[in-house]
C-alpha cells in the first residue's frame, strides 16, 4: 500500500489510464525528483527587479503586528517543551528576575517575552541552533562566534542553568576559587585538605563537608565544578593509591626475591618525582583561569592513569577486587613489558613510554644479570649445596670427590631453568637451556677455559633508550667504527693527566696523585644525596620518543638489546662442541663412538673373534673345550690329563638336551645362566685382548684406547620377573645369553652425549646380535654334523628325512648368513659409518687427527675428513646427542626391534628359534637320544612351521617396505655417495629394503606360497 501510494505521489494514474495504445509516449508526464528545480522561463531576466518584489513582499523586523503577537501569546504553553514549562506557572515571581537584557523601552524583560523571542527567531531563523547572542533584540542576523551555551560567559551559563533547575543548588557547598585552589594544591599530591578528605576503605578523595555531597564554585553550578575537580582529585586518588601499593610491596620477604622490591624502587622513584613535578606545576598556577589550570594537569593524569592500570589499581576498581600481585620475576617483568610495547605502539606521551621504560629497566636489571650469569656472562654461577649433601657432610664426613663431582653434574642439569619471559628472541629462548648446560659441562671439561672468566661489568645485558646509545650499540653490531663527541656514559670530571707514566691497570687511579693541591673535586662520602628523581628527570629527557628508524619497534629493540647475550651463548655451546670433537685428551667423541661399535656393536674383528670362542661353539659333536682356553687355569690343567674320560663320562650322566651353538664350557656345571667367577674372569681377558689385538705396533695410543680396558666391560643384567623368566632359563632358547649385556662407562662430562638412556639402546642391538651369533654357530655346528656322519648318516634308513635334513640345512644357513651380513653391513655400518664421516667434516681440519677412520674402528689417527666444509654441522652437544639417538633408532628399526615393530619382529625372532630348534633335534639325534623316526617327524614339523613362517615374514615385510617413505629399487640408490662427497646413510625403514630384496631374491617365498 505504501509503495503504490508512492507510486501515485510520482505518476498521475489518471493521465496514464487515458492513453491509448499507439499514441506517443512523449506524452506521457514528466517525473520529477524530490528537490528539483524548476526551470527559467523563456523571458530575459530582471534580477534588480525580482529583489525588490521580494523585498516588498516580505514584512520589516521592526514592524510590530498585534495580532499575531497574541497569537504567539496564545500558543506559547503549546510550543515551548516539558523542561520549560515551570516558566509559564507563576509569572509574577519570575518577571522579577530578568536575563540581565533590557527590551526597547529599557525595562526588565519578562520571561514569557523572553521565550516568546526564542519562538519567533526559532520562525524567522534559517537554522535551528540557538545562542544567546542570537536571541538578543538587537541581534545583526550575522554570523557568531559560538552557537554553544556552554562556551559563553560562566555567569550566563550558570544563570541559564539556574532557571532550568532552580532547586538543586540548594544542598551544595558553596566555595570560592580560591579556597578551592588552596585544597586541590594538597589533594592532587594525594594529601587532606579542607574540603577533600582520604577515605580508607574506599581509597579515594571524598567531599570533607558535613551534609554535602556536592561542591559548588561561586558563580558556576555543580556540573562545571565537578568536572573542574574531577581531574585533580583523580590525580590525588591515583597518587594515593599508588603510595599504598608501594608499602604493600615493601612489606614483601626476602622470599619473593630481589625483582619485587626493585619494582618498588621504582614506582617509589616515580611516585616521588610526580609529586615534586605537581607541586612546582601548582605553583604556577593562575586561580582567576580554571580552564588553564585545567588542561595543564591533563598529562599528570594520562601518566597516573597509565601506571595505576599497570596492576589494576584503577579509579574504577574497588579495593577489595584487587587483582594479587604475582611475585614472579617472570610474570612482573612481561607485564610491565607489555604495557611499554602498548603504548609506544600507540603514540602515547613520550613521557609516559619513558617512565614505563624506567620501571622496567629498573625492575629488570637483577634479573637480567641473573640470566647472564647462568650462562657466564657476566660472572659464573654459584653453587648452591643441596640439602642432600648437607646432610652426608654433616653425618657421614666428606664423601667421594667422582661421586659427588657426578652427582652435582646431574642435578645441576636438571635444575636448569627453561622459562623465560616471552619478550626474549626466540633464537635466544631457544638456546638459553642449552648454554646453560653447555656452561655445567664446560666447567668439568675444561675448567680453565677463557669463558669461564671472572665477572665483569661490561658483560650486563642493559636496556637501550636513548638514541644515541642505540646508533653505537647498533654500530658495533655491524663493525662500524664511530667517533662520537657525546658519550651516553656518567660524566667524567675533568683531570689533568699528569706525565708519570703508570702501568694501564691502575693508571686510571693513581694520576689522582699527581694533581695539584684543590684541584680534584668530589662529593664527599659522608653526604647522603637522594638523586632518584634527577636520574629519573634525565632518564625522561634522554628517552628516544619515538624509537630510532633502526629499531622501529620495541621487539627490534630488544633484539639488539640481547644481541650480545645472544652471542655469548651461541659461543659457549659452539666451544663446548669442538672441545669433544676435536679434543686430544679422553673427551673425543669419535673415539668413543668407535669403541661402542666396535664392542657393544661387535664390529672389530679381534673382539667377534674372542667372543665367538668364549660362549659359543660350531663344534660337530658334545663335549667340554679341551684347549688352552677354558674357563680358568685350573679347569685347563685338568682337563688336558682327563678331557675325553670326563667326555664320555658326562655323556652318559648328563640328562639335559645339548644347547647347540653354545660353549660347551657354558654348560660344564649344568646350571643357568653360569653366572661365576670364571666366567667373568674369562670375559675379563676377552676385552683385555682384543684391545691388544686391535692396536699396531707402530701407533701411538691415544688415551681414550689406553682407557678402553676399563671402559668397556660385561655385566650380568637381573634376572627378569614374569612370563620372560622361563626362556631366560632355558639354555636351549634363543633368549638364553639375554642375561649377559656390555657396560659402557664415559668419562663424566660425556654422559650427555653417551647417556643411560642411549647406551640401553646399544644393550638391545647387543642382545639381538649374541641371538644371531647363537644361531649362526647352530648352524655351522649342523655342518659339521653332516659331514662328520658321511659314512653313517643320520638318518641311515629314512631317505626323504635325510633330504629335507639337506634341504632345510641349506635354506636355513642361506636366511641366517643373509640376515647377518645385513645386520653388520647395512643396518649397522650402513648408518654408523655415515655418522661418523659426518663427526669428522663437522670438526676442523686441524683436528682430523683425533677422528675415527671408519675402516679402522680403534685406529688412534685418521686421515683428514673427506668434506671440505669446515663449519659445524650440530649447533650444539645437545643436537649432537639426539643425532646420536636418533642414529641407534635408526639402527633399531633396521633389525625389527622398535617397539612399534612388534608384530613383524616377532616373526624374525620366530624363525630364528624354529632354525635353532632344527640344529637342537639334529643334536639329539646325533647323540642317539631320540629315535630316527621321531626325529623325522620333529624335522618334518619344523620344517612346515619354518616355512610358513618365512612367508609370512616375507609378506609382511613386504608390505611394511611398500608403506614406508621409499620403495625397495629406490633404497639402492641411498648407497651411493651424495653430491658434497659424503656417504649417505642408509636409515631405518629404507634399510627393510635391503633385507626383503636379499632374502625374497626373485618372489623365491613369495613365489612358493
Amino acid at each position: 500500500m505504501e509503495i503504490w501510494t508512492h507510486a501515485e505521489d510520482l505518476l498521475d494514474l489518471s493521465a496514464f489510464s487515458e492513453l491509448r495504445l499507439g499514441e506517443d509516449l512523449d506524452d506521457l508526464p514528466q517525473i520529477h525528483p524530490h528537490f528539483f528545480f524548476a526551470p527559467l522561463k523563456d523571458r530575459p531576466q530582471d534580477p534588480i527587479l525580482e529583489a525588490i518584489k521580494l523585498s516588498q513582499a516580505q514584512p520589516t523586523p521592526n514592524v510590530r503586528d498585534e495580532r499575531r503577537k497574541k497569537e504567539l501569546l496564545s500558543s506559547v504553553d503549546a510550543r515551548l517543551p516539558k523542561e520549560l514549562a515551570i516558566l509559564t506557572t507563576d509569572l509574577g515571581g519570575l518577571n522579577e528576575v530578568g536575563s540581565g537584557e533590557e527590551g526597547d523601552e529599557g525595562r526588565p524583560r519578562s520571561p514569557l517575552s523572553f521565550w516568546s523571542s526564542v519562538l519567533e527567531s526559532q520562525r524567522q531563523a534559517t537554522g535551528n541552533t540557538l545562542s544567546w547572542d542570537r536571541l538578543r533584540p538587537t541581534h545583526t542576523h550575522r554570523a557568531s562566534t559560538t552557537a554553544f551555551l556552554s562556551e559563553q560567559d560562566d555567569a550566563v551559563l550558570a544563570s541559564a542553568r539556574y532557571r532550568l533547575d532552580p532547586e538543586s543548588s540548594q544542598t551544595a557547598h558553596v566555595v570560592s576559587a580560591e579556597e578551592l585552589h588552596r585544597s586541590l594544591q594538597m589533594t592532587v599530591i594525594g594529601t587532606s585538605s579542607g574540603l577533600f578528605r582520604w577515605d580508607d576503605l574506599s581509597e579515594r578523595f571524598l567531599y570533607a563537608a558535613e551534609g554535602s555531597r556536592n561542591l559548588r564554585i561561586r558563580e558556576r553550578d555543580e556540573v562545571i565544578s565537578r568536572s573542574i575537580v574531577e581531574r585533580f582529585l583523580t590525580i590525588g586518588t591515583l597518587l594515593r593509591r599508588l603510595e599504598e601499593f608501594i608499602k604493600a610491596l615493601q612489606l614483601r620477604t626476602v622470599k619473593d626475591g630481589p625483582t619485587v622490591h626493585a619494582l618498588a624502587h621504582a614506582l617509589s622513584t616515580v611516585l616521588i618525582y610526580l609529586r615534586e613535578t605537581l607541586v612546582k606545576t601548582s605553583a604556577s598556577d593562575d586561580t582567576g583561569l580554571f580552564a588553564s589550570v585545567w588542561s595543564k594537569y591533563a598529562p599528570y593524569e594520562d601518566i597516573l592513569h597509565a601506571i595505576s592500570d599497570l596492576y589494576g589499581r584503577g579509579q574504577d576498581v574497588s579495593p577489595n577486587v584487587y587483582p594479587e600481585l604475582i611475585s614472579s620475576p617472570i610474570v612482573i617483568i612481561s607485564i610491565i613489558y607489555k604495557h611499554l610495547a602498548l603504548h609506544l605502539e600507540r603514540r602515547s606521551n613520550g613521557t609516559i613510554s619513558a617512565i614505563f621504560a624506567y620501571i622496567l629497566d629498573a625492575t629488570s636489571k637483577g634479573y637480567l644479570h641473573e640470566v647472564g650469569v647462568s650462562v657466564g656472562y657476566g660472572g659464573q654461577p654459584r653453587k648452591q649445596p643441596t640439602k642432600l649433601h648437607q646432610e652426608r657432610e654433616q653425618y657421614f664426613g666428606l664423601e667421594d670427590e667422582d661421586e659427588q663431582a657426578e652427582e652435582d653434574i646431574l642435578e645441576a642439569l636438571e635444575g636448569v631453568q627453561t622459562n623465560f619471559p616471552d619478550f626474549f628472541p626466540k633464537p635466544l629462548l631457544d638456546l638459553l637451556p642449552t648454554a646453560q648446560k653447555s656452561l655445567i659441562l664446560l666447567r668439568h671439561a675444561q675448567p680453565d677455559h677463557p669463558l669461564l672468566g671472572q665477572e665483569s661489568k661490561d658483560k650486563r645485558v642493559r636496556w637501550l633508550w636513548s638514541e644515541q646509545d642505540i646508533l653505537a650499540e647498533w654500530n658495533e653490531t655491524q663493525h662500524v667504527n664511530v667517533e662520537t663527541s657525546n658519550s651516553s656514559s656518567t660524566p667524567t670530571l675533568p683531570v689533568q693527566l699528569s706525565t708519570t707514566t703508570y702501568k694501564p691497570e691502575i693508571a686510571a687511579q693513581f694520576h689522582v696523585f699527581d694533581m695539584a693541591p684543590g684541584d680534584f673535586i668530589t662529593q664527599s662520602a659522608l653526604q647522603v644525596v637522594d638523586k632518584s628523581t634527577s636520574i629519573l628527570d634525565s632518564f625522561i629527557q634522554r628517552f628516544a620518543a619515538p624509537l630510532p628508524s633502526i629499531t622501529p619497534t620495541l621487539p627490534h629493540l630488544t633484539a639488539l638489546v640481547f644481541h650480545k647475550l645472544l652471542e655469548h651463548a651461541s659461543a659457549l655451546s659452539t666451544t663446548l662442541l669442538a672441545i669433544f670433537l676435536t679434543s686430544s685428551n679422553n673427551l673425543n667423541l669419535q673415539l668413543h663412538l668407535s669403541l661402542l661399535r666396535s664392542y657393544l656393536l661387535v664390529t672389530l674383528p679381534a673382539f667377534k673373534s674372542k667372543l665367538l670362542e668364549a660362549l659359543f661353539s660350531d663344534a660337530g659333536e658334545y663335549g667340554v673345550d679341551a684347549s688352552p682356553h677354558g674357563m680358568s687355569l685350573r679347569s685347563a690343567r685338568r682337563r688336558r690329563s682327563k678331557a675325553k674320560a670326563k667326555t664320555r663320562e658326562r655323556e652318559g650322566e648328563s640328562k639335559q638336551p645339548w644347547a647347540v651353538g653354545i660353549s660347551a664350557n657354558l654348560l660344564e656345571r649344568e646350571v643357568w645362566p653360569p653366572v661365576s667367577g670364571d666366567l667373568s674372569f674369562f670375559l675379563r681377558t676377552v676385552i683385555v685382548d682384543s684391545v691388544n689385538m686391535g692396536w699396531e705396533v707402530d701407533e701411538v695410543q691415544h688415551v681414550v684406547l689406553e682407557e678402553a680396558v676399563w671402559r668397556v666391560g660385561f655385566a650380568i643384567r637381573d634376572l627378569p620377573v614374569g612370563g620372560g623368566r622361563e626362556r631366560w632359563m632355558n639354555p636351549l632358547c634363543i633368549e638364553a645369553l639375554d642375561f649377559l649385556y656390555m657396560d659402557y662407562k664415559p668419562p663424566r662430562p660425556m654422559d650427555v652425549l653417551i647417556s643411560p638412556h642411549i647406551l640401553s639402546k646399544y644393550h638391545r642391538i647387543f642382545a639381538f646380535i649374541l641371538r644371531l651369533f647363537r644361531v649362526e654357530c647352530a648352524v655351522k655346528s649342523l655342518f659339521r654334523m653332516t659331514r662328520l656322519a658321511a659314512g653313517n648318516p643320520l638318518f641311515p634308513t629314512l631317505v626323504n628325512s635325510r633330504r629335507m635334513v639337506l634341504h632345510f640345512q641349506f635354506i636355513a644357513q642361506s636366511f641366517v648368513s643373509t640376515l647377518s651380513s645385513y645386520v653388520f653391513d647395512t643396518a649397522i655400518g650402513g648408518n654408523f659409518d655415515p655418522f661418523l664421516e659426518q663427526l669428522s667434516a663437522s670438526s676442523p681440519s686441524s683436528s682430523s687427527s683425533s677422528s675415527s677412520s671408519p675402516t679402522s674402528p680403534i685406529s688412534a689417527t685418521a686421515p683428514p675428513p673427506t668434506s671440505t666444509e669446515s663449519a659445524s654441522r650440530f649447533s650444539d652437544v645437545f643436537e649432537l646427542a639426539s643425532a646420536h639417538s636418533v642414529l641407534l633408532d635408526r639402527i633399531l628399526t633396521a633389525c625389527l626391534l622398535r617397539s612399534g615393530q612388534k608384530a613383524v619382529g616377532e616373526l624374525l625372532r620366530q624363525a630364528l628359534e624354529l632354525v635353532l630348534e632344527f640344529c637342537v633335534v639334529m643334536g639329539e639325534l646325533q647323540r642317539e637320544r631320540v629315535k630316527e623316526w621321531e626325529a623325522a617327524g620333529m624335522v618334518e614339523d619344523v620344517y612346515r612351521r619354518f616355512r610358513s613362517k618365512m612367508t609370512t615374514f616375507v609378506k609382511v615385510l613386504k608390505n611394511l617396505v611398500d608403506k614406508g617413505p621409499t620403495s625397495a629399487m629406490a633404497a639402492w640408490s641411498f648407497e651411493g655417495a651424495s653430491v658434497t662427497g659424503m656417504q649417505q646413510p642408509t636409515g631405518g625403514t629404507a634399510a627393510l629394503a635391503h633385507l626383503l630384496v636379499r632374502l625374497d631374491m626373485g618372489a623365491w617365498w613369495t613365489g612358493a606360497a
